[in-house]
Formats: C-alpha cells, structure tokens, sequence
C-alpha cells in the first residue's frame, strides 16, 4: 500500500489560493463538489488546513457551502457573471492607473519577461500553462497599484467569474489578441500612460471573457 504524500506547512491564506488557481484553470468545473479527502491528497495538506481554506473560498463566493451537503464551485447565473464583468472593469482600470510610477525598471522588465513567457505559451503550452502565466503578468501588475485590499479585491472577483458558463478564450485568435494587449500593457506602463493603461484593461476584460451562448 502506497504512503500518503506528507503535508506541508503554508502561510495563511495560501491554501485557499491554490485551490482557487485550480478552479481557475478548471481543474474543478461549476457546480462540481469537492471532497475534503482528495482535496487533503490533491495539495497535501491536513483535514483542518483544507477545512480552513473551504470556509476562506466561501467567505470569498469562489465556492458555495451546501448545509449537511458540503462544498461546491460556485455556479453563477449570466446577470451576475455580467455585473462582475462590469465591476472588474471598474475595479481593473483604476488600478491600472494607480500602477503608473510605481514599477520599478526590475518590476518591468520581469512583466514584459512574462509577456514573451505568454507569447511562447499561446505558440507552444497547454492551456494550464497559458492561464497561470497570464495570473502572474496581472497579479505583477495590481500587486504594484498601492492598495493591496483593491489587489485582494479584484482577484476574489476573477476568481469568482470561474463559476460562470463562459469561455475563457474561445479561440486561437483570442489569445493571439491577449498576446498584443500584454505588450502593449507593458509599453502603457513604460510610457507612463495611465489612461492608455485603463483602456487597454477595459478592453482586454470585454475581449478575454466570451460567454458560451453568444450572448454580448
């Protein structure tokens, strides 16, 4: 009989996170529940880390508590997933214009690195690949906007639209178009062009997340 792999120590919060990139990736589908038990095996973590990160996940509406049911991915209905849309905007450009003056040469350079990270990704990674580069160049950039409640606050938002019946991506001419836009972001933010910045992140918003059922 196989060991079972042991846990590991990790930072509050960080758990949570990491479930939450694999519904992101959907790894875990809308609707789908989650049993505690392989999620202690998937992330080798205790019954009562896994617990504390279940109940983070729901305060966050990333994951819906179903009394003497359990967990699952929360499902969300096409009014909302719109008025997250149009919250992510709001949120998103005003971020995008605090980032300006704040990024460092170094901050830069390692977003437009993860720009041509993407690029090789769209040419040649799995759809995994192309989804957790494309987290690091956004978190890059909000992790630099100054107000890490607003960063917090975006990120719960973009986690939560996982639960939604869209298509992230729908076609290889949609990444092509991310593609442009995070080098073109990467030149806004050298420029220091904030407005630039916000319109490039209100379209790329519009543009990255087609619903499945054509609906504008």
């Amino acid at each position: 009989m196989a060991s079972r792999p042991k846990t590991r120590q990790r930072a509050k919060g960080e758990l949570a996170n990491e479930i939450a990139r694999a519904i992101h990736v959907r790894a875990y589908r809308p609707g789908e529940w989650l049993r505690q038990i392989d999620l202690e095996e998937a992330f080798q973590a205790t019954r009562f880390d896994v617990r504390a990160a279940l109940d983070e996940l729901a305060v966050r509406k990333t994951i819906e508590h179903v009394p003497n049911r359990g967990y699952r991915v929360t499902e969300i209905d096409l009014e909302t997933y719109r008025a997250i849309r149009d919250t992510r905007i709001i949120l998103e450009s005003a971020a995008a214009r605090l980032v300006i003056g704040k990024m460092d040469e170094e901050a830069i350079a390692r977003l437009d690195a993860l720009a041509h990270e993407f690029r090789r990704a769209v040419q040649k990674g799995t759809r995994v690949e192309q989804s957790e580069i494309n987290r690091a160049f956004h978190s890059l950039i909000y992790a630099h906007c100054g107000n890490p409640v607003l960063a917090e606050t975006i990120w719960s938002l973009r986690d939560r639209s996982r639960g939604s019946a869209v298509t992230v991506w729908a076609s290889h001419q949609a990444l092509l178009a991310s593609d442009a836009d995070h080098h073109a972001m990467v030149a806004a933010i050298r420029a220091g062009d904030g407005e630039r910045l916000a319109t490039l992140t209100t379209h790329h918003i519009t543009k990255d997340l087609i619903e499945v059922n054509g609906a504008a």
